[in-house]
């Protein structure tokens, strides 16, 4: 089984300079859309798509990428305390991922 990482970097690569956003499904990465108002900067889970992969099985963890680099924003805390989810994120630039829990 390809390691989720590798699916949620490659579809990071396909979506820059946006961020790209998906799930961790019963152990595999599922696209979502991102529908945020401003994504070069930001992500917001497509709500039909965050749905589907609910339906498709457990959502286990978040996962977005940051296309300038870094790691979790204030905003990436805030968010996963709210999801009560572990949020994964990778940084484009600097090939590193950052997790964070509630």
């Amino acid at each position: 089984m390809q390691d989720f990482r590798l699916d949620a970097e490659q579809h990071a690569l396909e979506q820059a300079p946006n961020e790209a956003c998906g799930l961790l499904v019963s152990g595999a990465y599922w696209r979502c859309r991102n529908i945020a108002e401003n994504p070069e900067l930001d992500f917001a889970l497509h709500p039909k798509d965050y749905l589907a992969a609910s339906m498709a099985g457990k959502v286990e963890a978040v996962i977005h990428s940051h296309p300038m680099g870094g790691g979790a924003s204030e905003l990436d805390q805030k968010g996963c305390s709210q999801t009560k989810l572990p949020w994964y994120i990778w940084s484009i630039p600097d090939k590193q991922w950052s997790i964070i829990n509630p």
